[in-house]
């Protein structure tokens, strides 16, 4: 059981927001998230992953984390190298190159697919783990926006790593 000090900074989470400190990830999903491992490509390098997801339909709601755990622990080479397949998926409407917080390496795009689907993506890189979240849904599909919009990245006892803002502790995945 964590300490009392501890306890009293863990702030309650709706019951749709998934935490897993392991990962260094939070997100509002739509419903309870499925995972897989696969190896993720990078360039010319190959490492595991997770992938957290649900697919609704041809709703694709995905958190990937590729474990680059013997390179570097931020690399924007890498960041820039993973946004290359998501631009390749239709017409980029919007594309930022936006920091989670100062210091870690982010961007953010959307893409209108060909059949008209809209495909949120972020991809972001901290403590030698390299984050894509993506939403594909329809236009305007709230649960996307939400997803979206919810992405957290944390530090391994699930503290927000986004300096600029209170850093929140969230109750970590057990």
């Amino acid at each position: 059981m964590a300490p009392a000090a501890e306890q009293t900074d863990t702030i309650a989470i709706a019951p749709n927001v998934y935490v897993r400190c392991q990962y260094r990830i939070a997100a509002i999903f739509p419903s309870p998230p499925m995972m897989r491992d696969i190896t993720y490509t990078n360039g010319d390098l190959k490492v595991p992953a997770r992938q957290f997801y649900v697919e609704r339909g041809m709703d694709l709601f995905s958190v990937t984390v590729a474990d680059f755990t013997n390179g570097p622990a931020i690399d924007d080479t890498i960041v820039e190298n993973a946004v290359v397949p998501l631009r390749q998926r239709g017409e980029v409407r919007f594309q930022h190159p936006e920091d989670y917080t100062p210091g870690i390496p982010g961007r953010q795009l959307n893409i209108f697919e060909a059949n008209g689907r809209q495909h949120r993506a972020s991809v972001y890189m901290a403590d030698h783990r390299l984050v894509i979240t993506e939403a594909n849904a329809a236009p305007g599909d709230f649960n996307a926006l939400q997803f979206e919009q919810s992405i957290l990245m944390l530090d391994a006892n699930g503290r927000d790593l986004n300096n600029v803002a209170n850093r929140q502790r969230y109750a970590c995945e057990k």
